[in-house]
């Protein structure tokens, strides 16, 4: 007789299975995502500038950040820190680079800079399949106390991130990736909400990430969307010394 530790995974499988081919088709979520967002004129945009705010409760931290997109995927972040500093990251469509009071000017690379080209990318906001290997919906389930369904993505960087989108609206309410880092791997949660429209396009103005034990709280003031004339996105001189030197 077949032992029935024997059979229980091919029937446990067989669920699974079951369960996924009933869930909506990834691509189908996206598509009704970036609709809602107002995917056109998000891409159509040149340049893109968001200030905001970024705090962590626990440490008392309450900092001003600008954020600068220029088309198709530069990208500068610079975060204002009162008594310690600037810190700054940012792609010019070839060289990544971070630059913080404690550690200094550095030059990006590895799982590092691979997952800072795709941020970078403007089509990775609104999940354009053409940068993935492959996107399938994996859970109906419930996250940042709302019904959605869960997404697994597979970067053509090699990278996995997982998007949750709401059954309602077809907003991206939650997101789980594994941040990487100068000090190593950190998994990351998100939960996006108050989403608000700036021109023609939607965007969450309150993210809540959890991270390494932390809450970390960003807020959107402004989007100001131009025609990327006299925008410039370029390393800092200090992490310029450092691309001569190698």
């Amino acid at each position: 007789m077949l032992r029935l530790s024997a059979v229980l995974p091919f029937v446990a499988a067989a669920q699974v299975a079951s369960a996924q081919a009933n869930l909506p088709a990834a691509a189908g979520l996206i598509a009704k995502y970036a609709t809602a967002i107002g995917g056109p004129a998000y891409l159509n945009a040149k340049s893109i500038v968001s200030k905001g705010g970024l705090s962590m409760p626990a440490a008392g931290l309450n900092a001003q950040f600008q954020m600068t997109q220029l088309a198709p995927n530069q990208m500068q972040m610079v975060t204002t820190i009162p008594g310690m500093g600037e810190v700054q990251v940012g792609f010019d469509g070839t060289t990544g680079w971070a630059m913080d009071p404690m550690q200094g000017p550095r030059v990006l690379s590895g799982g590092e800079l691979d997952q800072l080209r795709d941020e970078s990318d403007r089509r990775s906001n609104i999940r354009s399949t053409e940068l993935f290997t492959a996107m399938q919906t994996t859970a109906d389930t419930t996250m940042n106390n709302e019904a959605c369904y869960l997404v697994k993505l597979t970067w053509k960087s090699g990278r996995e991130s997982f998007d949750c989108y709401s059954k309602g609206s077809g907003l991206l309410i939650a997101s789980k990736t594994v941040q990487k880092t100068a000090m190593g791997e950190i998994p990351v949660v998100s939960y996006l909400s108050d989403y608000k429209k700036f021109g023609d396009v939607t965007v969450p103005t309150k993210t809540v990430q959890e991270l390494a034990g932390q809450q970390q709280i960003i807020t959107i003031q402004s989007v100001e969307f131009g025609d990327g004339k006299g925008v410039v996105i370029a390393p800092p001189d200090a992490v310029k010394a450092l691309i001569k030197k190698n």
